[in-house]
């Protein structure tokens, strides 16, 4: 198991379209970033103080459902001409049909690692910073905590002898990745876009291999959970109320917008659903369709839902850090030895895929962090969201007021308690000091779902001299690098799923090294040096 992240994954030689296929190569070492204390190295004689396993945004998707909007992503294709007004949209990914396979090999990377690479101490637990399923429903929410718990998992959903997404060739659209070749109806070869113009691979046999039943170990290590926008609202962002509630289990998919819409009407459309307008919800009905095979188990979950599931007989702990009553209240503290987590919940019940906080939670936090600094704790605080993205201020008629980065910045600066948070939400993997009266580091978690699909070891480490570190390390999912090219196990479609998402077109670029997801190697494997409140 190699710990370190692979820095040289640039995938040996590319094909005359620029498709990476991917390799192995050496762990890069960990490097000392001292912006908030002077000196360098690891400080002699420090101790571990807590030792876990982050991963975030698993993202475990249906992707048969027909809650979801794949045909809005081909609107920031590199060639389209509404990528400079609308961006990134992020609703289709070739890889979209694998995040259950990935999910399983991070499981078994997580647990051959064991012990931390810096502090040499054993995982006390793994921690997911949410995002954990791709739209609440409930056939995801059972493979995820399948997965982390342990059991079977059947990855399927709908008609059980047939896959029914965008890959498949009941509906064939150019702008989607069709793992089996496709004929036209005269015989001669039809190809799509990522095999014509990026190089993307046949994988025949692919969506009837993804939909095989498999058995999870589950983590070998307790573990918790943190709630996100993914695991409550329909695609991350749509409440699910009124025809949303319901879409999820519907008998057609949409497909794509009216043949006689304009340019100017589809960017309007795609901004309205992504701000969640009334005026861009209404207008889903208008959509071409497909039929499909409806399931009930595609069922939108409700936060109490969500909540509820951590409690199976398998779980480590009991509700994986969730209240026995929590009464749909998702933030919660978690103790270790002289450690306390604090975990927030940053998810907006009112829409949007940003994050805030309500008032009750911000009273409670400010309470736990003044017991903290009165008791010299060292606290670790856990989210969803990264703070930069607490810009949510979506409100009910006569809601109370959400609260915000700059808000929460002023909080936590009159807390010496905190040293470290860990987040996700962004799938980028990044490093972020923070400076004020006092110092703190946080750290962001990439993507299972995109490239490169890795998660993290952190240690905190305390010296006697009166520095901590945090100790950062990037860990690998054991999936087939490079992928071998068969289908005959979760490990080899999870590397085929690495592979896709490092081609993925609307991010590739000419040096997989500069990939905007994998961030700078002052990112990944880092010793983050800061003072000791209480030294």
């Amino acid at each position: 198991m190699t710990l370190t992240h692979r820095s040289s994954i640039t995938g040996g030689t590319r094909s005359d379209l620029g498709y990476w296929p991917l390799a192995a190569g050496p762990g890069e070492p960990h490097v000392a970033r001292s912006e908030l204390i002077r000196g360098a190295g690891r400080p002699a004689d420090s101790a571990p103080l807590l030792t876990v396993a982050h991963l975030s945004d698993l993202h475990l998707c249906d992707s048969q459902s027909p809650a979801r909007g794949e045909f809005l992503d081909r609107w920031s294709d590199p060639d389209s001409p509404l990528r400079p007004t609308l961006g990134h949209i992020g609703s289709y990914r070739a890889q979209d049909c694998l995040t259950v396979q990935v999910g399983a090999a991070m499981v078994d990377a997580i647990n051959a690692v064991g012990r931390g690479p810096v502090g040499g101490a054993e995982i006390d637990w793994a921690i997911t910073t949410g995002d954990v399923v791709d739209s609440a429903q409930t056939n995801e929410l059972g493979w995820y905590i399948g997965l982390l718990d342990g059991g079977r998992i059947v990855p399927d959903s709908g008609a059980l002898d047939r896959y029914e997404g965008v890959a498949d060739h009941g509906y064939w659209h150019e702008a989607f990745w069709h793992p089996d070749p496709s004929v036209r109806a005269d015989g001669s070869a039809r190809s799509d876009r990522p095999h014509r113009l990026f190089g993307f691979p046949d994988a025949p046999g692919l969506l009837d291999a993804l939909r095989a039943p498999f058995d999870s170990p589950g983590l070998s290590m307790p573990w918790i959970a943190v709630h996100g926008n993914h695991d409550q609202l329909v695609q991350g962002n749509i409440p699910a109320v009124g025809d949303f509630a319901l879409a999820s289990m519907a008998d057609t998919k949409a497909i794509d917008v009216p043949a006689h819409w304009t340019l100017e009407q589809i960017a309007r459309f795609c901004g309205a659903v992504d701000s969640t307008e009334q005026i861009g919800l209404d207008a889903w009905g208008e959509m071409l369709v497909r039929t499909i095979t409806p399931d009930a188990l595609r069922r939108t979950i409700t936060r109490e839902e969500f909540l509820d599931a951590h409690f199976g007989p398998r779980a480590r702990p009991a509700g994986h850090g969730f209240a026995a009553d929590h009464g749909g209240r998702a933030y919660y503290r978690y103790d270790h030895d002289g450690v306390t987590v604090l975990v927030l919940d940053a998810v907006n019940e009112h829409g949007g895929w940003q994050g805030s906080l309500d008032e009750p939670q911000l009273v409670w936090l400010e309470s736990e962090l003044t017991d903290a600094d009165r008791e010299r704790r060292h606290v670790v605080l856990a989210s969803h969201h990264t703070l930069a993205d607490l810009v949510n201020d979506r409100l009910a008629p006569a809601a109370a007021r959400r609260v915000l980065t700059a808000e929460l910045t002023e909080i936590l600066d009159g807390h010496p308690c905190v040293v470290l948070w860990l987040n996700g939400h962004t799938h980028l993997t990044r490093v972020t000091p923070h400076t004020g009266r006092h110092s703190w580091w946080e750290v962001t978690a990439p993507s299972l779902i995109d490239f490169p699909q890795q998660g993290r070891i952190v240690e905190l480490l305390r010296s006697p001299g009166g520095t901590l570190t945090v100790a950062v390390t990037m860990v690998d999912h054991s999936g087939e690098l490079p992928w071998s090219g068969s289908l005959r196990s979760t490990t080899a479609m999870a590397g085929l799923s690495r592979q896709l998402a490092a081609n993925d077109w609307q991010f590739r670029p000419e040096d997989l090294a500069r990939h905007v997801l994998v961030g700078t190697p002052t990112d990944r494997n880092v010793l983050l040096h800061l003072p000791d409140p209480w030294a």
